[in-house]
């Protein structure tokens, strides 16, 4: 006969429900995930790791993209009336003209759109650096601006976009 205490029948419990996840076909997973937002996809990177592996799949993160609902940005670009300041903000509303639920990450009242790709957008800061914000994880990367142009650097002079072709995200420079 075989006693189990309660922590060895819950792990045994755990463990049964794991296999049984892993024993759906990852066409139906997928298909469920694509109805999914990203910041949920992130929670569910942390499952196990066949879910973690088909998130970071670079095909999976494409068909999800298709698939995913579109929300328009509207960027509120710092200005001043009548002598009073109003920072920059932004919010994300979808095809029923709502504000989306998806956090919108704090803009700094100085920075100013350079541009905005498949939900990423690109802010020039006043600092030496570039902001690349993912609106639907709230993530913020800063990137270093090219040192040697900062006497007279503008945000007219960045740009930023998607290349389909390599799927990378590109921030281009004019200057010399």
């Amino acid at each position: 006969m075989l006693i189990m205490d309660s922590g060895e029948a819950g792990s045994k419990k755990e463990r049964n429900e794991e296999y049984s996840i892993n024993r759906l076909p990852r066409e139906l997973i997928e298909r469920i995930f694509f109805r999914l937002p990203v910041s949920t996809l992130l929670v569910c990177i942390g499952v196990c790791t066949r879910w973690k592996n088909l998130i970071r799949d670079p095909n999976f993160v494409t068909s999800h993209l298709k698939h995913a609902s579109h929300y328009s940005l509207i960027f509120f670009q710092q200005d001043y009336v009548a002598g009073k300041h109003y920072p920059s903000d932004a919010i994300l509303i979808d095809k029923a003209w709502s504000q989306s639920t998806y956090a919108v990450l704090t803009i700094d009242p100085d920075d100013l759109l350079c541009g905005s790709c498949n939900g990423i957008i690109c802010l020039y800061t006043k600092t030496l650096t570039i902001k690349i914000a993912n609106l639907a994880t709230g993530e913020c990367l800063h990137l270093e601006k090219p040192i040697k142009n900062l006497s007279g650097d503008q945000f007219l002079f960045y740009s930023f976009g998607f290349h389909p072709l390599t799927r990378e995200y590109k921030i281009t420079h004019l200057g010399d």
